[in-house]
């Protein structure tokens, strides 16, 4: 085979037909100029004119595209090359204008269609469509819980029916009371938790909370033996205001007393207040010293303990054992119903809806709020006593002149009209109270 420097003879050469009908054909199989007999020597060269008819075309032809190469692209039988090492070469349709890592063909495993990545903006949308799910169904279930704690309280005319009721002042004035109602306690439950046997109700626990325009609230204990006069019935105790007219006789009754009016009614009677303390499982009480009453039997150590059913109750009725008397059971009652409040009033209670509602409804079915008391005002009543639990604001007690007032009703409470009546005169301006708790 004749030897030309110009010519690589080692690799294939790409070959494309040639012109006027005439097959291409490479140099070293198609033209042989020995068969010929013309003679050539190491200088002869090739025959230009040959390239002129367009029997030797060696312009580079496309290769094939979307397939390998083969031997035939480069016009050479299959077999010429078997004794050297041909490598084939794939090429793509659409070459990358810029180098980079091959890019994969079309396509998955098997031929299958490649998969979409979900796009963020949709993975996105789902993650809200899920929280705002959770939301409405957390919204939900809250109003649920809040719609029957309010349908479960009973309703009483609680609406003072005095002509000269005060004008209303600064702030909102709530009447709490608690009652000695044994009405829904059997025989055997009263005897449990000492209640005696006597019938009607009468007002056994007084508290007027005032809930200021600004600042925090205060909570103020009016003691049941406290000697006022009492619209159409003559001065007499104040809980006798209850069981001659119920709770409208009593809110009149407080209003007359202290000139401030009353605009949200609240009571709860002795089983209500048991059933209320079991569903929080107690409250803790620390006492300073031992506490022993031989009428309720309530015998308690010194130190903090949890107190329910007859302990709790019999504690903040007790006065014969204590030598303050009335006095000192409303401050225990005060200190006793911030503890219930501050129990009912747990993160875990409040923002878990079924406990809500369990504790609730317990709450809401032994009490009782008056006809024009609204559901807005039972939350602010519920919000003040909180603030109260937690320490903000003032609890004290209508300051008295004379613990053991002797009258025709008996031994009495009667208050110190100077002092009081300049406390009540600064809750109605709004004013900060200038006596001590």
């Amino acid at each position: 085979m004749p030897t030309h420097s110009e010519d690589d003879w080692t690799r294939p050469m790409p070959r494309t037909p040639g012109t006027g009908g005439r097959s291409r054909r490479s140099r070293d199989d198609d033209y042989d100029p020995h068969s010929s007999g013309e003679q050539f020597t190491d200088d002869t060269a090739y025959d230009d004119t040959a390239y002129d008819d367009g029997f030797y075309d060696d312009r580079t032809r496309e290769l094939p595209v979307g397939r390998r190469a083969t031997a035939a692209d480069y016009g050479y039988d299959e077999d010429e090359f078997s004794d050297e090492r041909w490598v084939e070469q794939e090429y793509a349709e659409e070459p990358s204008p810029r180098p980079g890592p091959p890019r994969r063909p079309p396509g998955g495993p098997g031929g299958r269609p490649p998969r979409r990545r979900p796009r963020r903006r949709y993975t996105l949308r789902r993650v809200l469509a899920v929280l705002l799910l959770l939301v409405l169904a957390y919204v939900g279930s809250m109003i649920w819980a809040v719609t029957s704690i309010w349908n479960s309280i009973d309703r009483v005319d609680a609406t003072p029916t005095s002509s000269t009721r005060p004008a209303a002042g600064s702030g909102t004035n709530f009447l709490l009371v608690g009652t000695d109602s044994r009405e829904n306690l059997s025989r055997e439950e009263r005897n449990d938790l000492v209640t005696g046997h006597a019938e009607g109700s009468r007002a056994d626990t007084i508290m007027l909370l005032h809930l200021p325009d600004s600042g925090g609230p205060t909570l103020i204990s009016i003691p049941r033996d406290s000697y006022v006069e009492i619209p159409g019935y003559g001065a007499n105790k104040i809980n006798a205001a209850y069981a001659n007219g119920g709770p409208a006789l009593l809110a009149d009754t407080v209003e007359q007393s202290t000139g401030l009016r009353v605009e949200g009614y609240l009571e709860i009677g002795f089983g209500g207040f048991v059933e209320v303390v079991a569903t929080v499982g107690g409250v803790e009480m620390c006492l300073d010293e031992p506490v022993q009453d031989e009428k309720t039997r309530l015998d308690l150590p010194a130190g903090c303990q949890v107190l329910e059913g007859a302990e709790a109750l019999n504690y903040v009725r007790m006065r014969y054992g204590d030598p303050r008397g009335d006095l000192g059971r409303v401050e225990r009652q005060r200190e006793f119903l911030a503890a219930l409040t501050h129990e009912m009033a747990t993160p875990g209670t409040v923002l878990v809806p079924w406990r809500l509602h369990d504790v609730g409804t317990a709450a809401g079915s032994a009490m009782a709020i008056g006809e024009d008391t609204s559901m807005w005002e039972t939350v602010r009543m519920a919000l003040g006593m909180r603030s109260i639990s937690n320490g903000e604001g003032q609890s004290l007690t209508v300051p008295v002149a004379d613990a053991n007032y002797v009258t025709n009703a008996g031994s009495s409470v009667l208050w110190d009209e100077e002092k009081a009546g300049a406390m009540f005169e600064a809750l109605r301006n709004g004013e900060p109270l200038s006596i001590e708790p």
